[in-house]
């Protein structure tokens, strides 16, 4: 993976390239290399117009993008992934704790407990750019201009697929998974999502959930495995700094008693049974 500080990139302007699957013919691409300093240089076709792309475009917030990605070099390495990869590029709150740091919590739950493993996302690469958005609000004289500094983050997953284009009991299998795995999650105290009541020492505690972009699956071996995925506005709750207490969750998904003024004042407190609630509506 790469390390922290950024080595070197470079890239291309837009191009035309072969379709990768479920793209439409003429798809525009965008291809960068990243200079690495495990695998050297790791080239990234990023299918920024294909079908399956989740784009959020905006001034403010983290402005996440999820593409199809290939690359020879990370597909040498993990044996052409048969579902293929993902890359998820997004502006981070440099003054919170990293997906990284949390997706590697996880890992660790998922070693000594196996019925976690196989139900996290699994990252093939990350990079860190080292140019913070800090850099140019200073450039242009903004005041305080650390304050809500961003980090630009690119992380390489194995593609997984939303639980919406499930149906029946392959439906009710793979979201019965995700509880499951949360359970578990939480009961090795780790919470996240919506944001929990925190566990110390080890716990995590976030916002957010909804059915197209949390509660994933992949096939293994013909058995589909439910995903608990993305964890970027998780936060740990040992940790000091920002925790995310704002409201982010999905409305449509959301407990009941998450959506009321007092909430919004930061007065009441995320509980286990939110979150629980708030599965039940992604499965209605």
């Amino acid at each position: 993976m790469s390390p922290a500080g950024e080595i070197g990139t470079s890239s291309t302007p837009p191009r035309t390239n072969a379709p990768a699957d479920g793209a439409s013919k003429g798809n525009q691409c965008h291809e960068f290399k990243i200079k690495d300093e495990k695998l050297g240089m790791v080239d990234l076709l990023l299918h920024t117009s294909h079908d399956e792309r989740a784009t959020h475009y905006g001034l403010q917030g983290r402005a996440t993008n999820v593409v199809p990605v290939t690359s020879e070099a990370l597909a040498k390495k993990y044996d052409n992934p048969p579902d293929g990869m993902a890359a998820k590029i997004f502006l981070g709150e440099a003054s919170r704790t990293t997906e990284l740091e949390i997706l590697k919590r996880v890992e660790e739950i998922a070693k000594v407990h196996a019925t976690v493993q196989g139900h996290i996302p699994e990252l093939f690469w990350h990079h860190t750019f080292m140019n913070p958005t800090s850099a140019i609000r200073e450039a242009l004289g903004v005041p305080d201009p650390t304050t809500g500094n961003r980090v630009l983050y690119i992380l390489v997953f194995r593609k997984l697929h939303p639980i919406t284009k499930l149906h029946g009991t392959e439906l009710f299998d793979v979201w019965y998974q995700c509880i499951l795995f949360y359970v578990r999650i939480f009961i090795a105290f780790i919470t996240f999502f919506i944001g929990i009541a925190c566990r110390p020492p080890y716990s995590v505690q976030g916002k957010g959930l909804s059915s197209r972009y949390h509660l994933m699956w992949y096939r293994r071996n013909g058995k589909l495995i439910g995903v608990l995925n993305d964890y970027d506005l998780s936060s740990l709750a040992n940790v000091v700094g920002p925790q995310g207490n704002e409201c982010t969750g999905t409305v449509l998904f959301m407990a009941l008693d998450l959506l009321t003024a007092e909430t919004q004042r930061g007065e009441v407190k995320h509980l286990y049974r939110h979150d629980l609630e708030s599965l039940m509506w992604v499965f209605i």
